[in-house]
Order: structure tokens, then sequence, then C-alpha cells
């Protein structure tokens, strides 16, 4: 197995989006993570929060938090993935210490 890093994502939803739709959401995101070789340490839902500035006609949004270890190439995909979803507003994966 290659080395693993652990690392943090934070992705944005659409605040009209209900529950179960954005649990969908954080289980698809954790299944392409462990499909590819990583585990999911954490993966929450936070509440609907107002946005610091709207973002592609937004102003609220579910935030989710994603906090895995993971091959290298795992990270990029992921980053991949939130570019290319219609639904996801905006989504980062930082590279976490410790």
């Amino acid at each position: 197995m290659s080395h693993q890093r652990n690392y943090e994502a934070l992705y944005i939803l659409p605040a009209n989006l209900d529950d179960a739709t954005v649990a969908a959401h954080v289980e698809k995101h954790k299944k392409l993570i462990e499909d590819n070789g990583g585990k999911v340490d954490l993966a929450e839902k936070w509440d609907k929060r107002k946005l610091a500035y709207p973002i592609k006609g937004h102003t609220e949004g579910n935030y989710c938090l994603l906090h895995f270890s993971a091959p290298a190439t795992v990270p990029a995909e992921l980053s991949r993935q939130f570019r290319i979803s219609d639904e996801v507003i905006r989504g980062r994966v930082f590279l976490r210490e410790g």
C-alpha cells in the first residue's frame, strides 16, 4: 500500500437540499475515498450557514466535513469530483498535520 497522509475536505452543498440528499452526498464522497484505498475518520454535516459572499447565486449552504487518510491520488480525485459536480457550490481538500 502506498504512503497515506491525513487530509481534511470541506465542501458546501446548496441550502435547499434536504437532509437525506446531503447525507447521500457525504456517503458518496466517503465511498470514493474508501474505494481508492483511503480511510475516513470523520464524516459530518454541519448546520446550514450563511456564506460570506454569494457563490454561484447561493447565499446559504450546507457545510460538510471529512477527515481522512489516503494515498496522494485520492485528494486530487476528490477535488476533481467537487469541481465537476453540479451540486457542490465550493469544495477544498487540505493536508492535515498530525
